[in-house]
């Protein structure tokens, strides 16, 4: 899935600014990378509506023309940075030795926890949803398509089709439940509860039963 990400945003051509990632030199793009990762800093300290890009050129020790050479605006800059905060989230090991229905559950779990651990970045992926920098939308819509395909990894006990829909379902779920645990003052405890219910309804598919 990084490989789709990274084949995703090497498709951006930017026709509103902002370099496309094929074909640059490998010092571009560590220089890129260097932005990327001092955004995300940032962001990991403060909320996205207080950075100044500005600032995160000077963390990155560039110029501020040179960052808008490979993104296009902050938009499009927080949405790779997404991408990349996504890609820290995955498991680097291999999968744990459990059952189907325990090792989804897992998985799911361990999703909202990173949501609950930074809101910070889901913040981010709700605003950044009315963005008119295309280049962002298309990432925002990659990111939420790695999202589901992580999930429907999970449910490789099933045929394909029929993970991809419960895949949405869920995506669905948590997108909603944690937007009003953010953004209304709900209760991260009540979006486990929810995806839990969900998952034992699903039990039965899962074990085969």
């Amino acid at each position: 899935m990084i490989e789709q990400t990274r084949t995703t945003q090497a498709k951006l051509a930017a026709p509103a600014g902002g370099l496309a990632v094929e074909g640059l030199p490998a010092w571009q793009l560590v220089r890129r990378d260097r932005i990327v990762q001092a955004a995300l800093h940032a962001l990991e300290e403060q909320e996205y509506e207080r950075i100044q890009i500005r600032d995160v050129a000077v963390s990155a020790e560039v110029a501020l023309g040179t960052l808008y050479r490979y993104f296009s605006s902050k938009e499009h800059l927080y949405a790779t940075v997404l991408q990349e905060w996504a890609a820290f989230d995955r498991p680097r090991a291999g999968r744990i030795k459990a059952d189907a229905p325990d090792r989804v559950r897992r998985r799911v779990h361990s999703l909202i926890r990173a949501l609950q651990r930074q809101p910070q970045f889901f913040r981010v992926y709700v605003l950044l949803q009315s963005s008119g920098d295309a280049n962002a939308r298309e990432l925002l819509e990659q990111f939420a398509r790695t999202a589901q395909d992580s999930l429907a990894g999970e449910f490789d006990m099933l045929e394909r089709a029929e993970a991809g829909d419960f895949s949405i379902m869920l995506w669905s779920i948590i997108n909603s439940m944690v937007s009003q645990a953010v953004f209304e003052g709900g209760s991260m405890t009540q979006v486990h509860r929810v995806v839990d219910r969900f998952l034992d309804l699903l039990g039965p598919r899962l074990t085969g039963a």
